[in-house]
């Protein structure tokens, strides 16, 4: 099966926002060629020998999409031109080369872009990939879902999760994606996680990367919003998703989150943070906010003074 490559050539400041439109265009995975990520990882380690093909680069990110051989490109050229046309955004030239190549040579070339991420207690571990680490494994089989431990978004979740005892708790994973934090929260110890997605293909991927961690047994995946799906409350909460949905949910998350329970979320970009700042902290407690790259990842509290508003 033949497959197209989109490649954009863009900014290190526009890649993340170039990536997500080519997600929402249909692309089947994205990498993105970044010479200023190699630059940082070569300026705070040192290293007995590198490649002399990691010091050629220039400014231009490349950022690439995948997608099958019958698709109509013509909004992906229009998006492109609305977007070259709005001088105040740092975004590059925008330029865009389609490459038809095989599909197995695109399986073997995305793969090369994913490594094990370890965080303080957890690994992030692709499927195909050995682990010799000693913290805790989640599996992830990278599909069409979002979440496989590299965003920033992803990653703040992550973080906010291992330091949540989650411990023989009931926990909630909205617009679970890949199923990864829901998958991470039940490695973590928690006795069990509903997750839902209002994406039938991200909830096929997170029964699948669930089976690979053989926690499918402690879930319920269903597809479907917070408010259709779910039945009880949770102590902890995970949702990773924009800060519109975000808001539109807080009653959900007030509603099926136990008193003094915890709600984990993230996928804001700092220009929307005070908005959803201003929305939480009716209901909520603000714990912990944390920022990587243009994202913003809080940490809520439900706090029995406040269930009465």
């Amino acid at each position: 099966m033949k497959y197209y490559q989109a490649t954009v050539t863009t900014t290190s400041e526009f890649a993340d926002t170039l990536s997500v439109l080519l997600i929402e265009l249909g692309s089947e995975g994205v990498t993105v060629n970044d010479y200023e990520d190699v630059k940082k990882v070569l300026s705070e380690h040192k290293w007995d020998y590198a490649d002399g093909s990691l010091f050629v680069g220039g400014e231009d990110v490349f950022v690439s999409g995948y997608y099958p051989e019958n698709t109509d490109f013509s909004d992906l050229h229009e998006k492109l031109n609305a977007l070259r046309s709005m001088k105040v955004i740092n975004a590059g030239t925008l330029e865009l080369e389609l490459k038809k190549i095989d599909s197995a040579d695109y399986e073997n070339e995305w793969k090369k872009y994913y490594k094990p991420i370890e965080l303080e207690r957890i690994a992030i571990v692709p499927q195909w990939l050995k682990y010799d680490g000693d913290k805790i494994q989640v599996r992830i089989n990278p599909g069409m879902a979002f979440g496989t431990g590299s965003h920033e978004t992803t990653k703040l979740c992550l973080e906010f999760l291992e330091k949540t005892d989650v411990c023989g708790k009931r926990c909630a994973d909205v617009g679970c994606g890949s199923g990864i934090l829901g998958a991470a929260a039940l490695k973590l110890g928690a006795e069990y996680c509903f997750m839902a997605d209002i994406d039938s293909q991200a909830v096929e991927a997170a029964k699948n990367n669930c089976e690979l961690n053989k926690v499918l047994s402690r879930t319920c995946i269903a597809e479907g919003s917070l408010s259709e799906t779910a039945d009880e409350k949770y102590s902890v909460i995970l949702a990773n998703i924009t800060a519109d949905v975000l808001i539109s949910l807080r009653n959900a998350f007030f509603a099926n989150l136990l008193n003094g329970g915890s709600l984990i979320m993230s996928g804001i970009i700092h220009s929307r943070a005070c908005d959803v700042k201003s929305a939480f902290s009716e209901l909520f407690e603000l714990a912990e906010e944390k920022s990587d790259g243009e994202w913003r990842g809080m940490l809520w509290r439900k706090v029995c003074d406040r269930c009465n508003k």
